[in-house]
């Protein structure tokens, strides 16, 4: 089950089958880094990408470009899905419009379509995964959020405002609810201590098709999405922060709502509740 528009399967015929080493697509998938930030080099290496109903389509990785590349795609809007066979980065999904390789005849109107002379170049960046090992020194927060009854939620949209308030980083939970957020020095070069988190959950439209298909549900292209657009599938939820027992805990003294506490430098678990 998938929200995501389907098209049939696609087989590759021999018009659109390409001269060996010859690319349409290429997708250079970087680490995440913040908001407004370009991802980290160097590009990951080792994942798995494919294109969504097309069979027999060929991937080669280009260790110079850091780039996986496409060679036998048709034309037309293509649904991508990269995952991380060695669990380091969450899945994401792209959407791209790859060109017709060869040229329209001329007609009456005007002159053929030009063969574009380069692969069509998309840059995806990726959020670590919860069972990631964390950076030494590095500010994280690692947890789970679940909901009322105990049960995971799955694409949650965690996003963590510093201390200064211009840096923010924005994660996803996993299938299980799991989230890691690795965030950065402060604008003043310390790390901060606490960080303003907000919180989205899917609506019940998408949470039901994540449970029934994580991977074919899963939307693309989330980070053009505004989850407080009218048309977002994610609702903006309050969460408590629990207490090792399991315990709701109370917020510092004098802090903002949604304040989440931290220790520079370090790794700190705090899971999270959405009533």
């Amino acid at each position: 089950m998938s929200i995501i528009g389907t098209q049939p399967a696609w087989r590759l015929g021999s018009r659109t089958a390409m001269p060996p080493g010859e690319a349409i697509l290429g997708i250079r998938a970087l680490p995440y880094r913040a908001e407004g930030q370009p991802g980290m080099l160097p590009p990951v290496a080792g994942l798995v990408m494919k294109a969504i109903g097309i069979i027999g389509a060929r991937t080669a990785w280009d260790a110079a470009s850091g780039q996986m590349r496409f060679t036998d795609l048709p034309p037309g809007p293509r649904r991508i899905l990269v995952t991380d066979p060695d669990r380091r980065y969450l899945p994401a999904a792209v959407m791209v419009e790859v060109p017709d390789r060869y040229p329209q005849r001329p007609t009456a109107g005007g002159p053929p379509i030009p063969v574009p002379p380069h692969p069509v170049r998309r840059t995806i960046l990726l959020r670590p995964a919860p069972a990631r090992a964390i950076p030494t020194g590095m500010t994280a927060v690692i947890g789970t959020l679940r909901d009322a009854a105990g049960r995971g939620i799955a694409l949650a949209r965690l996003a963590a405002s510093t201390d200064a308030g211009l840096m923010r980083v924005v994660t996803w939970t996993d299938e299980a609810g799991g989230f890691a957020l690795v965030l950065p020095d402060s604008e003043a070069g310390s790390p901060p201590a606490t960080c303003i988190l907000a919180v989205h959950t899917p609506v019940a439209r998408l949470a039901a098709a994540l449970a029934a298909d994580p991977l074919g549900a899963l939307p693309a292209d989330l980070d053009q999405q505004d989850p407080d657009g009218p048309h977002s599938q994610f609702d903006r939820r309050a969460v408590a922060t629990l207490a090792p027992d399991g315990s709701v805990a109370g917020a510092p003294p004098g802090a903002p709502p949604g304040a989440l506490p931290l220790r520079p430098g370090r790794t700190v678990r705090w899971d999270l509740l959405a009533p």
